[in-house]
């Protein structure tokens, strides 16, 4: 098999979850706690965040689930009486910060480049917003690499269901079979076999590499990596 084209997770794939979003979710919860000292302490035990230190304390429902599906929770635990109006809330203050502190694991821009140079079509698939996806790639100079850019809001669902991923297919007009999934997650992995794409899991995340080398059908450490996959078209 060939591999055609490439399709890409944001968080713990091509940037670090933890130094990109650490400050703006700061910003996020002492917003929403409005001066509540109580209502400050529920929301970081929630996130699992600690906001004066500015980082996770655990495996947080922040790294895999969309902001609809974690504001809702929220709102449903602090009694507030408009989940909509936080939900855009909060989406108004990640978009306002996304890229400032965007930070890209090591190697990631050049390959992302060298793939793009090589006239690979390449793609994102994000639980996050397409609108943080697009400011942040554009903050890293990737704004013209990809050709399909897909959040939780693009109208194809979130993963772990396959929309965003399909969507992606159709674009291309590619066969499934013919495109590569790299995630570090269980979600990217899932959606990618119900898609029924090449699955390539990267270990820059939160999930330990036996656990990834089960649900993947190649591991790597880095995104480098991924070169002699892409450029070699052979997987």
């Amino acid at each position: 098999m060939r591999i055609k084209a490439v399709l890409f997770d944001r968080d713990g794939t091509l940037t670090d979850f933890d130094r990109t979003w650490g400050p703006a979710i700061s910003h996020v919860l002492r917003d929403l706690a409005g001066g509540d000292p109580e209502i400050l302490r529920v929301l970081q035990d929630l996130a699992m965040f600690d906001v004066e230190r500015a980082c996770f304390t655990g495996p947080s429902v922040l790294k895999v689930q969309s902001p609809a599906d974690y504001s809702a929770g929220w709102a449903q635990v602090i009694g507030e009486s408009d989940p909509k109006a936080m939900l855009e809330r909060i989406e108004t203050t990640l978009l306002e910060h996304c890229a400032r502190t965007v930070t890209p694991f090591d190697g990631v821009v050049d390959t992302l480049k060298a793939i793009h140079a090589d006239g690979l079509p390449m793609g994102i698939a994000t639980n996050g917003t397409e609108a943080s996806a697009r400011k942040q790639m554009h903050a890293l100079g990737l704004g013209e690499a990809f050709g399909f850019l897909a959040g939780y809001d693009s109208g194809h669902g979130s993963k772990p269901e396959p929309g965003q991923l399909l969507a992606f297919a159709r674009h291309t007009g590619l066969a499934p079979q013919e495109i590569a999934m790299i995630g570090d997650s269980l979600h990217d992995m899932h959606a990618a076999k119900a898609a029924g794409m090449f699955r390539i899991a990267v270990t820059t995340g939160a999930i330990e590499r036996p656990v990834l080398e089960a649900e993947a059908d190649v591991v790597i450490d880095t995104m480098a990596e991924l070169l002699p996959l892409a450029l070699g078209r052979a997987a």
